[in-house]
């Protein structure tokens, strides 16, 4: 989420010699990148389901972060960024969704 909240300072990053991504590759490939790291975070929460054990209840729980993930990323387009702050927040949910699906795993084992 870090790289898509970075497309909005762009210009201020730039303008003051600082290297973030968005700076670094443009915002296009910035959202690219995001997209990639939302996918591999969400095959380790797989993999991590997977080892520990934690069941089906979890798996689901992981297919609704990735879904709310989806959701986070389609907000936020290369030729506007106006819903940088709803992605945030959405953030948040995704936070709290995955923190009860886990603890309710662990739990249910």
């Amino acid at each position: 989420f870090d790289i898509l909240y970075a497309c909005q300072d762009t210009e201020f990053d730039r303008d003051h010699d600082l290297r973030s991504i968005p700076v670094r590759f443009g915002v296009p490939v910035a959202l690219w990148i995001s997209r990639g790291m939302h996918v591999l975070s969400i095959w380790c929460l797989i993999a991590l389901g997977l080892v520990l054990g934690l069941g089906f209840v979890y798996l689901v729980g992981v297919i609704g972060v990735g879904a709310l993930l989806i959701f986070e990323q389609s907000l936020v387009r290369k030729n506007d960024l106006s819903k940088i702050k709803r992605a945030f927040d959405l953030n948040g949910y995704v936070a709290l969704l995955y923190l009860f699906v886990t603890i309710v795993a662990i739990y249910l084992e």
